[in-house]
């Protein structure tokens, strides 16, 4: 009677210590001889005590990806680790996307390349917005809607399409404030790409290239932006890039004009005041009959730009055609 009653009382204690979630396993828990494993509920290590969750480690925060360690990538949770394997990953984390994050992680990973110039690289600036922003060099972004070509818009240093006036916007990208942006998300790291298209950038797939070689084997529309510290590893990207007419081979200005961060401008006395059409400028092109701050002749808008880039504007503002929208 006494060994049937200790038995039955074991039996109820060591029920109710699994219905806490703690298992009393004498050779660890898991299959084999695991003693750490994760599942969707966490990860856990385990004894012949029990098993205890492992936390995730915390992530660093960061404002691009200069501020995280050479194998993350940055984003709106953190510096997340890149990975392959869930081995890859430090205990907490399990490899989801190409990223280490916690098993219950459910969101989505947005980068953050950048967000002001001092998360790039010196000489390269900060464009575009969002999950969006990206860093290239200063002579490929734009500060003004003149230097886009087509008729596109400067949006935070990008040439993009214009929608302003209702105009429909092409597949992939939305109408936000008179610019038309990217808005899905097809990857956020390579290890989610391959095939033709094996690099991840600008949150799609897309064709490897090399700027130095063999730039114009990018699709119609693209071009060959290096990606990472390699100049010869490139991605075919949407060309949202300003049109340069001077400074190149063979590109020369007027006589009255001034090659300008690789635009030819015409040249004016700026008075002090950019607000008052210049009689210099509209006896040349009533179009740009403002003298601006730099001494060339623009249009009222750019003369009196609100903004150059989503810097001069306040938080959650981006600039677009030199407003702050």
């Amino acid at each position: 009677m006494t060994s049937f009653s200790l038995l039955t009382r074991t039996t109820v204690a060591l029920s109710a210590l699994a219905g806490l979630g703690v298992l009393m396993l004498g050779e660890g828990c898991g299959p084999g001889d695991t003693r750490y494993y994760c599942d969707s509920t966490g990860c856990y290590t385990c004894d012949g005590y029990g098993c205890h969750s492992v936390p995730p480690p915390p992530n660093t925060t960061c404002t691009g990806d200069k501020s995280c360690a050479a194998n993350q990538i940055c984003t709106v949770q953190g510096c997340e680790t890149t990975c392959k394997v869930d081995t890859d990953c430090s205990q907490g984390d399990v490899c989801k996307n190409g990223l280490c994050v916690p098993p219950t992680d459910t969101t989505t990973t947005n980068p953050l390349v950048c967000t002001t110039n001092a998360d790039c690289i010196s000489g390269d600036v900060c464009v575009g917005t969002g999950a969006w922003a990206q860093c290239v060099p200063q002579n490929s972004s734009c500060s003004y809607s003149s230097e886009c070509p087509n008729g596109e818009v400067c949006a935070d240093g990008e040439c993009l399409a214009d929608c302003s006036q209702g105009e429909v916007c092409a597949a992939g990208t939305a109408c936000v404030k008179g610019a038309c942006e990217p808005t899905a998300t097809q990857c956020t790291t390579s290890a989610q790409c391959s095939g033709s298209t094996p690099v991840c950038a600008q949150g799609s797939c897309v064709a490897q290239c090399n700027p130095e070689t063999t730039p114009t084997t990018c699709p119609t529309g693209d071009y060959c932006e290096q990606i990472g510290t390699d100049p010869t590893v490139g991605a075919c990207v949407p060309n949202t890039l300003p049109d340069p007419n001077c400074g190149g081979t063979g590109q020369q200005c007027l006589s009255n004009q001034t090659c300008l961060d690789g635009f030819c401008r015409y040249t004016c006395t700026y008075s002090g005041s950019s607000s008052s059409v210049s009689m210099q400028c509209e006896l040349i092109d009533t179009r740009i009959s403002y003298c601006a701050k730099d001494g060339t002749c623009r249009d009222q808008q750019e003369a009196n730009a609100q903004c150059l880039d989503a810097s001069d504007c306040s938080a959650g503002q981006q600039c677009v055609s030199n407003t702050c929208q």
